[in-house]
């Protein structure tokens, strides 16, 4: 009889216990589902990037353009290792890379960047990209509408160049 009591109060308590921990666990799981979908929500939302370049006479830098525009985190590409960036359509129909972290305009197409760092290690890139940052903040700054900005930009071949005839 004394077994059958203990049987009863194991099985008794394991029920009281287990549906306990059950209904944690799924509560634990229920809360990581929604900060999952928290997540999904903001790499949806858009954000606001700097984009910039230096334009560059023979001599020296002479000045640094930049805009703002509207990416989604959701559409970066791998441009090496795990530094991201974007490819966007110029209204004129070209495209351009930019960097994600620092807004740099790196390049043409995906491809000439690629090939460009291929090379390169993730410390080096970084390296790279952070001195034209510090280059690009040390300098007095023309903040353009993106029309304005895109009309600066001379396209072509593989490298941004920034169209001297451009008049502020």
């Amino acid at each position: 009889m004394k077994s059958l009591f203990k049987l009863d109060l194991r099985a008794t308590l394991k029920r009281i216990f287990g549906n306990e921990k059950k209904v944690d666990a799924e509560a634990g799981r229920a809360k990581v589902a929604a900060k999952t979908l928290e997540k999904e929500k903001e790499s949806a939302a858009p954000l606001i990037l700097t984009i910039w370049t230096i334009e560059r006479n023979r001599y020296a830098a002479s000045r640094a353009l930049c805009t703002d525009i509207e990416v989604y985190p959701t559409d970066a590409v791998s441009l090496c290792e795990d530094i991201k960036g974007y490819v966007i359509d110029t209204p004129s129909g070209e495209s351009v890379v930019i960097e994600a972290r620092t807004g740099s305009l790196v390049g043409h197409t995906l491809e000439v960047v690629r090939d460009g760092v291929r090379e390169m290690s993730k410390t080096q890139l970084n390296a790279q990209l952070d001195t034209a940052k510090k280059e690009f903040n040390r300098m007095s700054k023309q903040e353009l509408s993106n029309d304005e900005f895109w009309k600066a930009i001379k396209m072509g071949g593989s490298e941004i160049e920034v169209a001297q005839d451009f008049q502020e």
